[in-house]
């Protein structure tokens, strides 16, 4: 190999690597064309050591880097239901408010609460909870677009971040996701759902105030349920 078609070489697998490593892989490119090039008496003897040590060192950050990738997916996600989690949605809604203030647009996030599910761990145990948990999961994911997101917030609560979705999308967004969670366990009459939803920028401004004013509605949205099957 040629110094220049091996500095060519090492050149083209620094620049495979993520952004966030560009800085380190750019700096050790240009150290070993400095040694190579200085014209010492080690520099021609030093490609055959330097090139491969460089490409060696590249392959390491990129495999460290794609292990660190995995290790932030894995922390972002539902162990149980496969969905993300709070961390992800706390991430996914920091976005979303950052990009709709800018363009001056709004945003709708939904908070779904299982009620009676104590009553069904209690009457057919934790596995057969699991599995409602994930049939749920499950039927949200297949109620909204490609570009929500739908989290398992822990327990038997649920969140979902809908992008561009103002209020009146918002009211029919909350009957599809009500009616998915009741399709999905409609063979269990202890088991029902309560869902509220709060409208960026109008009730809120951070991930906090708008998840409390979703769960506030959510739990409205509960107590309207029992008042009603008081009053039949």
């Amino acid at each position: 190999m040629s110094t220049a078609a091996g500095l060519r070489s090492l050149a083209r697998a620094s620049r495979a690597i993520p952004a966030r490593l560009a800085v380190p892989a750019a700096a050790a490119v240009a150290a070993t064309a400095l040694l190579v090039l200085a014209g010492t008496s080690f520099g021609a003897a030093a490609l055959f050591f330097c090139i491969p040590a460089g490409a060696a060192a590249l392959l390491i950050a990129l495999r460290i880097d794609a292990r660190q990738q995995g290790l932030r997916l894995i922390s972002q996600q539902d162990a149980l239901t496969g969905l993300g989690n709070r961390r992800l949605l706390t991430d996914r809604l920091n976005y979303e408010i950052a990009r709709h203030r800018r363009h001056s647009r709004r945003f709708s996030v939904f908070a779904l609460d299982l009620d009676g599910f104590k009553q069904v761990n209690d009457r057919y145990g934790h596995p057969a909870g699991d599995e409602i948990l994930r049939e749920v999961a499950r039927a949200l994911e297949k109620a909204v677009r490609d570009q929500d997101t739908v989290v398992r917030m822990g327990g038997d609560e649920f969140c979902v971040l809908s992008p561009e979705i103002g209020w009146e999308d918002a009211e029919r967004l909350c009957e599809r996701l009500d009616l998915a969670v009741q399709t999905a366990v409609g063979g269990l009459d202890v088991l029902g759902v309560s869902v509220g939803f709060a409208v960026f920028p109008d009730e809120g401004w951070t991930p906090e105030h708008l998840l409390a004013r979703a769960d506030a509605a959510a739990l409205e949205a509960k107590r309207r349920a029992q008042r009603h099957l008081r009053a039949a």
